[in-house]
This record gives C-alpha cells, structure tokens and sequence, in this order.
C-alpha cells in the first residue's frame, strides 16, 4: 500500500501536547509490552533449558516480565445436578495440580516448575509475576444477589491465595526476589450485572474488595514492596462503562489497594469490540479508578473465533488504550510465540517511535517528525516508527501520539 502523507499548516502543530526540556535528555524506551501471560497447563512440564529458551525469545521480543496466570489449579465438577450450583456439597475436587511442592495439592511434593521459572529469568534478565489459585468454581457464581455459599467460597478462596504467596516467597524470596515482578490475582472480576446496576447492596465489591485484601496483607507482610496484579474483564451487554469502572473503584477501596499495586483491565479485543468502545471503556475505568492504583491495559491477542488476532488489529486497540501507563498482553506465549515472531517483531517497530532511527525514543525523534511535516523532507528516517495512529499517513495526530509517549516515559521514570 503507498503511504499517504499529509502536511499541515504550523498552526496545527502547535495544538500538539508540548514536550518539556527535561524530555532533550536520552530516555530508556519503555517496552511496548510489559509482560504476557504464560498459562500453568502450556508449561507444567518445561525442562530448564525450555525456560530458558522461553524467556529469552521473550526479552528479546521486548518483554521484561512473565506472568504466570497460576501456580495452583483446582478443577471441580458439578456432579449432583440436582442441587444448585451455589451449594457447595453439588461438586467434587476432580483434579489439581501445583507449579511448586504444595502440601495441599496431592503429587506436587517434586514440582520445580516455578522453580526452573526464575532460575531462567535470573539468567536472562527477566522477571516473574507469581500467580495464585485458579479455582473452578469462581465461573459458577456471579449472578443475582451473592449468597451464603459465595460468601464461604471468597473467604477459603482469599486464604488459599495468601498461603500461595507465603508459601512462594518462603520457598524463593531469598533467592530469587529480584525475579518476582509481584503477585497475579487469579480471579478474573467481570462488571457482573446485579453489583453495576446497584441492586447488591455492595454485597460484591464488599466480598470481592476482602477477597483481594487477604492477598495484599500477606504481600505487605513479606514483601511490601512487590505489586498485586488483577486483570478484570467486561461483557459491554451488561453494564455501562462507568458503572464498571465505578464497581472496580469500590473494590479496590475494599481491598485496600496500594498506589502502586495494578489493575489492567482485558481491553475486549477477545470480543472483537472496535477501537472507538474498547478506548471509551479504557477510559472510564480509567477515570474511576484515578490514582489510586496503577493503571495499565492488558491488550488481547485472540479474537472470538479463539484464532490470533491480525497485527494491524491489535495496533489499532493498543492505540485506543494509549492512555494507560503500560500494556500487558495475552498472550504472546500462546499466540504468536513460534508462528508470527516476524510479524509480531514488525508491529513492535511500527510502534516504536524512533523516527530518526537511532534506537532511542526521545526529543531528537519529536523534532525529526516535525520538521518533516513542515516540509522537511530528510528528517523522517524511519516512517513506519512515526505513524502512530495507523493511518498509513503523517500527520498532527502522530506527533501529538509520539509526544504523550515520550511523556509517559518520563513520568514513570520520576
């Protein structure tokens, strides 16, 4: 496709968001992507040099950190049909499984999984986010006003996920701490219907918000310093953007949810919801939740069909959550990982923002694609890294996207 290219009067230019003159100094790039979500089932049974391999592919793929989505998997089936899903005696514990030696999960007294996890990540550089319990009974409720048994489940669910990180620190934070990013909450909260419309009591946020304090306090115990990760996700036929974020807010207020601790909402790319709602979702959450946690955005790579997602397609909904301090993605592990490595390594510098093509991102950049716009032809060595918005065309927009980049580098840097 021949790329269009637009010139604009200075006058627009100037609208742009200014720089400062603390942006002239070189900046470290912030990557793209944070980190991917690696699921426990994909990777119970890597050897070392399979960790190795991995985490390698991924740095040099521009990731600093993993997630693993869990370290301990309970499945449970609903075997008398005849009781209600809410009652606790209707299932069995049909399997489980443990990526560290668990005293309560049966066959896992040899797993060196997570293990092997951060002995990779100390050799390669990276980091890891510990996830903790992955509990099949959290997709089973829900729905209408929460009742007793739901109010049993959170409290043996929030204690279980506290002994995860106790027992994960005791086994590897004297050697490993540098390695653990922080802790991934498993439970993926959604904007369930009864707690947005307000017609709960502020029954969910109220359990939710407990549920997740269990996790902080036993973080802030051992190692206060370390972020909780939670990654929630939306159905937009069941609430409003503000109400989700105003019920994300309210658990986080019950949770007691330090400022640097993270939510990064699932931008609904899964659901192949456009650009325009994904961005108008993003930035409710984001204005309810304010500062009182970190904001980032976890971009999905998969489409409804469960196929990976096109590249141009995940640009475009990483550009409508560009607000967001950083991006996390599921999952490059699972989806491009192996079969679209070029692909994805060309939507990286696409997005890279180093218009003079000297491996920084910085003001020299802000400066070349100006000049090119006002007609400076020899500026831009590197148009693919200055077309920010996709468009296949050079314009205010991409310089404004480029500045408020750079800004952000320099605001998570102080």
């Amino acid at each position: 496709m021949k790329t269009r290219f637009a010139l604009l009067p200075a006058a627009i230019l100037l609208c742009a968001v200014p720089v400062s003159a603390e942006a002239h100094a070189e900046i470290p790039q912030t990557p793209l992507f944070e980190a991917s979500f690696l699921q426990s089932w994909y990777c119970r049974g890597w050897t070392p040099e399979q960790w190795h391999d991995e985490l390698s592919a991924m740095r040099e793929a521009g990731f600093r950190s993993v997630i693993l989505q869990s370290t301990v998997d309970l499945s449970y089936e609903y075997t008398d049909t005849s009781k209600p899903k809410t009652d606790a005696s209707a299932y069995d514990l049909t399997a489980c499984s443990a990526l560290y030696p668990d005293a309560s999960v049966p066959g896992s007294e040899s797993e060196h999984a997570l293990a092997d996890a951060l002995q990779a990540a100390q050799e390669t550089g990276m980091q890891v986010y510990i996830g903790t319990v992955s509990d099949s009974r959290w997709w089973s409720y829900g729905w209408g006003v929460p009742d007793a048994y739901f109010t049993a489940w959170t409290e043996e669910n929030a204690a279980y996920s506290a002994n995860v990180i106790r027992n994960t620190w005791a086994l590897y934070g004297e050697q490993y701490g540098d390695q653990i990013a922080g802790f991934y909450y498993n439970n993926e909260i959604w904007n369930i219907d009864a707690a947005c419309a307000g017609t709960d009591g502020g029954a969910y946020a109220a359990l939710l918000g407990a549920n997740i304090r269990a996790s902080v306090d036993a973080i802030s115990a051992l190692c206060p310093e370390k972020p909780l990760l939670i990654s929630p996700f939306y159905n937009a036929d069941l609430s409003s953007a503000e109400a989700y974020g105003a019920f994300l807010s309210d658990i986080a207020k019950a949770a007691n949810l330090r400022a640097y601790d993270i939510i990064a909402p699932q931008d609904g790319g899964g659901r192949d919801y456009s650009p325009d709602r994904i961005a108008e979702w993003s930035d409710a959450v984001q204005n309810a939740l304010g500062n009182r946690v970190r904001y980032w955005i976890n971009n999905e790579t998969f489409n409804a069909d469960s196929s990976a997602k096109p590249m141009d397609t995940l640009r475009q909904n990483f550009i409508a959550t560009a607000g967001a301090e950083r991006h996390i993605l599921f999952s490059w592990n699972h989806y491009y990982h192996g079969t679209l490595d070029v692909e994805f390594d060309a939507f990286s510098a696409k997005l890279s923002g180093d218009v003079n093509f000297d491996g920084l991102r910085d003001a020299d950049d802000v400066t070349a694609l100006h000049r090119w716009l006002m007609h400076d032809r020899i500026a831009v060595q590197n148009w693919i890294a200055a077309d920010f918005d996709a468009d296949d065309t050079l314009t205010a927009a991409d310089l404004t996207l480029l500045k408020r980049s750079l800004l952000a580098n320099l605001e998570n840097r102080s």
